[in-house]
């Protein structure tokens, strides 16, 4: 049934917009037949800390499949922990959230009327504490101190950090002819690590990685970053 109505909603839309070029000759008016459903939020966990994201690639996601649709909508949460679609369909969708991360059951939204804010509350697998500057960097390194918190039975198998001029690095970041990045592993959950071979006088971008044991999934701290030359 969920098909057929699919089917029916994308039929009548056709139908309406061949008509009204019919009737239009060669009107400069256009007619605009977007979709204004609106959804946007921010993840965050149990102490209000944002839950960070990476959008160049999928590992933590917002899902929402509409009451009449098959295939869902899929949103990746960025690296300030938030999420948005402003052109979606206006009807009722169920939402969960999915990756390194204990989250809540799916809820329905409504998004027939105006713009929803939903916020989303989890735990993550592994929590990647801001990491903080330690001393001034010097013209070719920078330091930091790092803290990552293992919850519910996860524990980190690979923790890395990242420094790079592009922001919100990860491990897709990579360098190039625009940017230039650099990363460092660690043994421990907490302490400090040091990345070297760095441009002078040069903007970074730093964040913490880790991988809980048994996924490919990978949890990221918010970004610090050096100062401005």
């Amino acid at each position: 049934m969920k098909k057929v109505n699919t089917i029916k909603k994308y039929a009548f839309l056709l139908l309406a917009t061949a008509f009204l070029a019919s009737v239009s000759g060669c009107d400069s008016e256009i007619y605009d037949f977007g979709y204004d459903g609106q959804i946007s939020g921010t993840i965050t966990d149990q102490q209000g800390n944002i839950v960070s994201g990476d959008i160049t690639v999928a590992d933590l996601t917002v899902i929402a499949l509409g009451e009449e649709d098959i295939e869902p909508i899929r949103m990746r949460v960025k690296g300030d922990g938030t999420y948005g679609n402003h052109k979606m369909y206006p009807q009722s969708y169920e939402v969960w959230i999915e990756g390194p991360v204990d989250a809540p059951s799916p809820v329905m939204v409504d998004l027939s009327g105006n713009a929803v804010e939903h916020n989303i509350t989890v735990t993550p697998w592994l929590t990647m504490h801001t990491p903080e500057l330690v001393g001034s960097p010097s013209s070719d390194e920078v330091t930091v101190s790092y803290n990552i918190t293992e919850n519910n039975g996860h524990e980190a198998e690979e923790r890395l950090v990242y420094v790079s001029t592009g922001q919100y690095p990860s491990r897709s970041t990579g360098s190039g002819i625009s940017w230039h990045t650099r990363q460092a592993s660690m043994d421990e959950n907490e302490g400090t690590v040091t990345v070297d071979n760095l441009e002078p006088d040069t903007r970074y971008f730093i964040r913490i990685a880790a991988r809980a044991e048994g996924t490919n999934l990978w949890n990221l701290s918010d970004q610090i970053e050096t100062a401005t030359p």
